[in-house]
Parts: C-alpha cells; sequence; structure tokens
C-alpha cells in the first residue's frame, strides 16, 4: 500500500510538469495533500497513537483541502487561468521530469534508508517532489504557480520526515504543519497585494521594475 501512495505521489508531480492550467494544478496539489494524509497515517500503521491519528488526520484536512481552498480564492482576484508563456514548453517539462525520475532511482539506490520496513521508493520519490517543486518554482511566471511548486517541495518533507522518523516528536510535526498553514496564507496575500498593485501576477515582468 505505502509503494502505491508513493507512485501517486510520483504521478501527481508529472501531472503538476505537464498542465499549465491554474485550477488542474491547484487540484492535483489538492491530490497529492490528501496522498500525504493517507501516506502518514499508513505508514506509521503499526505504531498508531493518538497523536499519529492527529497528525494523519490535521495533514489530510489542511493539505488536502485547506491549502488548495486558499489558492482557489487567490485565482479569483486575476483573470488569466493558465500560464500563457512558460520557460519551458509543457512537452520539454514532460522530458525533463522524465529525466529527473530516471535520476532520481539512481541516487535512491545508492542512498539506502536504514531498516526493513521502508519502501525502497520513498528516497527516489522524495528526491523526485523536490525537484518538480523547484523546477515549477524556477520555471513558471505566475507567483501562484510557483506557490504550487513551494507546497510540492514541502509534501517531499514531509513524506520522508513520516516515512522515516517513526517516533518523531508531535509538537514539531505539527508545528510544521501550522508553520505551513502560516506561509501560504501569508503567500495568498502577498500574490493579492502584487496583483492590486500592478494588475498582474507574473513574477518575471516584476524584474523590469526600476527604484
Amino acid at each position: 500500500m505505502s509503494d502505491l501512495l508513493i507512485i501517486l505521489v510520483v504521478l501527481t508531480n508529472l501531472r503538476l510538469m505537464a498542465t499549465g492550467r491554474i485550477h488542474v494544478m491547484i487540484t492535483w496539489v489538492a491530490i497529492q495533500g490528501a496522498v500525504m494524509g493517507a501516506f502518514a497515517l499508513h505508514s506509521r500503521w503499526s505504531h498508531l497513537s493518538l497523536d499519529v491519528l492527529i497528525i494523519g488526520i490535521v495533514a489530510l484536512i489542511l493539505k488536502g483541502y485547506v491549502f488548495p481552498k486558499l489558492l482557489y480564492r487567490v485565482t479569483k482576484v486575476f483573470h488569466s487561468g493558465r500560464e500563457s508563456e512558460p520557460y519551458a514548453g509543457y512537452i520539454t517539462s514532460m522530458l525533463i521530469g522524465a529525466g529527473a525520475l530516471a535520476v532520481s532511482i539512481w541516487l535512491g539506490k545508492r542512498l539506502p534508508i536504514p531498516g526493513n520496513d521502508t519502501s525502497q521508493l520513498l528516497v527516489p520519490a522524495t528526491l523526485f517532489s523536490i525537484f518538480c517543486g523547484q523546477f515549477l518554482i524556477v520555471e513558471r511566471k505566475l507567483a501562484i504557480s510557483q506557490v504550487v511548486g513551494f507546497l510540492v517541495m514541502e509534501n517531499a518533507a514531509f513524506m520522508i520526515g513520516v516515512g522515516t522518523l517513526y517516533y518523531a516528536p508531535f509538537l514539531v510535526e505539527i508545528g510544521v504543519l501550522l508553520d505551513m498553514l502560516v506561509a501560504v496564507l501569508l503567500l495568498s496575500v502577498l500574490i493579492n497585494d502584487i496583483n492590486r498593485v500592478f494588475h498582474h501576477i507574473d513574477t518575471h515582468l516584476l524584474t523590469r521594475l526600476r527604484g
């Protein structure tokens, strides 16, 4: 089951790289967030306790519903529904993604995690998610697409954490999730302010500003 959830994470990453439609990206990052919540519960099923249950449910609610809901609200302030001209085309992005996945698998085999109960796909999927998040941040021009990339990278950190640290302090993990909530709230406000002042959220155009 863990392998299936990890594969779903990889597929959602590929889907995010293959589309520029904002609502589609938010939908898929919501699906990935829901998978993260399920993965948190399943990966610790043999050590299931009240704190593990709370972490899984909170992750499922925040990543699968609250964060996407905030991003959907942000999309109402601008009219563009997709990336107009990303730095790389979507076919090129898919080819880059395929290459990154191959490299992640290669590196994952050379970075084993101690223990027999950890999926061998965990490290490659984490590395691939980190790459995909960075790729979306760098390659896309709209601020909201870059926020999606930020969420993908955080999902990668969350996945490797809950997949390996069975006895991680409860307050640390809840604290990380609450920090993410604050970060998304601040980014939503920032995007609204950018759109209000400049009438767009294209970060590429912001490089033309002069002091």
